[in-house]
């Protein structure tokens, strides 16, 4: 093999061998955005309706060195929607946390506020609750009981919701954007 065919040929196996938390997930940049805007409005918390849905609603809780979002249904949406028009993002937070309707929350414990990852960080990774199922963003997919294909396929898709998510509620900053 010449010298030539060889590097191509390594370089063409380096993204085989790369872990799964070196991709370059779609929530890394949404949460750069969103986290910039809540800083310079210096808020702890922002909420949205959901467009497309809009019996569903989005709040993040900013957290030192953590993002906590969250997007689900309430069964009381007019105190919901009364709240978010009220500027109350905590409480809006808080009604989604606390919302009887489980099988409609979908939780994202970030734990560097820097987007899903499956990279290591010690004992700290990132947690998705969908209704009554719990993912692990660790990289374990043998803890999680899956084959590794189908555990970066749900924690890819996750990460898509997630970053969707942070997009919808980064657009509250932007008054080109109504989405309250």
């Amino acid at each position: 093999m010449t010298p030539r065919l060889l590097t191509t040929a390594f370089l063409l196996a380096i993204p085989a061998v790369l872990p799964a938390g070196a991709q370059d997930w779609k929530s890394a940049d949404a949460t750069r955005s969103l986290l910039q805007r809540m800083e310079s409005s210096q808020a702890d918390a922002i909420a949205v309706r959901d467009p497309d849905r809009p019996e569903r609603f989005i709040a993040a809780l900013r957290l030192p060195g953590q993002l906590l979002v969250v997007s689900a249904t309430h069964p009381s949406v007019d105190l919901v929607a009364q709240r978010l028009e009220h500027g109350d993002y905590r409480g809006v937070y808080l009604d989604l946390q606390g919302t009887p309707s489980r099988d409609s929350k979908f939780f994202v414990h970030d734990m560097d506020a820097d987007g899903l990852s499956l990279s290591s960080r010690g004992e700290a990774y990132d947690l998705v609750y969908d209704a009554d199922d719990t993912l692990a963003c660790n990289g374990r997919w043998k803890d999680a009981k899956l084959d590794k294909s189908t555990y970066e396929d749900r924690v890819a898709k996750a990460d898509a919701r997630y970053a969707r998510m942070l997009e919808l509620l980064a657009s509250a900053y932007d008054p080109a954007e109504p989405s309250r």
